[in-house]
């Protein structure tokens, strides 16, 4: 059965602000909801579009979301882990005979692919994990199983050890998984430049990327 896929997206205003010295903030937005419609695009290339779910409470994201015909789910004032917490359990209730196999899809992983993707969908452990170059943060998470509703996010600094902390702590079954294509996000102007400088040579960018652990 199909995953479901949930993409998280701040209003475009305000998202990628660590960028604010490169970029305007027309140029930011610009670049944010480029970001999205291209993330719901490949999302579109591995499920149904049932199965996509923006999170996000700002009015021009689900104006995108309702052109591309998929969900939009989010409230005002809530941080990004309650938000996916709710989403999750909202979602749920709306596919109870979907498989319980969700991914947290990330708008600015600027070279992900379908195939790059699939392969963490595939994955046999409970939780995959996809860090960043510097095994911080969190690029790409999926969870599988009856726990969904009960596992913690952990977005935020240190988000990586803190989400493979969370999965051990429920006694799942972790795989760390590093890919070029997902663990490069566009983050900071040094991101920025190298997405731009060298978006022709991907495994180029993301070189500091280390073997899977299983």
């Amino acid at each position: 059965m199909q995953p479901l896929i949930l993409i998280p997206c701040k209003s475009f205003a305000a998202g990628k602000s660590r960028l604010r010295a490169v970029l305007s903030p027309e140029r930011r937005a610009a670049l944010c909801r480029s970001f999205l419609i291209d993330t719901v695009t490949l999302g579109e290339k591995l499920v149904a579009r049932s199965h996509i779910h923006i999170v996000s409470a700002d009015l021009n994201v689900a104006s995108v979301a309702s052109e591309m015909g998929v969900h939009c789910d989010g409230e005002n004032d809530i941080d990004l882990n309650s938000a996916l917490t709710a989403s999750v359990a909202k979602i749920m209730g709306k596919h109870e005979n979907a498989e319980r196999n969700i991914v947290i899809l990330p708008i600015d992983l600027a070279f992900n692919s379908p195939a790059a993707i699939a392969t963490v969908i595939a994955a046999r452990a409970d939780v995959v994990v996809v860090p960043d170059r510097l095994d911080q943060g969190t690029n790409l998470l999926r969870l599988g199983g009856n726990f969904v509703t009960k596992f913690r996010f952990q977005y935020g600094d240190n988000s990586f050890s803190k989400h493979r902390a969370e999965a051990e702590g429920l006694r799942l079954t972790v795989e760390i998984l590093r890919d070029p294509l997902l663990c490069f996000d566009v983050d900071t102007p040094a991101d920025y430049a190298a997405w731009v400088g060298d978006a022709a040579d991907p495994p180029n960018v993301a070189r500091n990327c280390q073997p899977t652990i299983r």
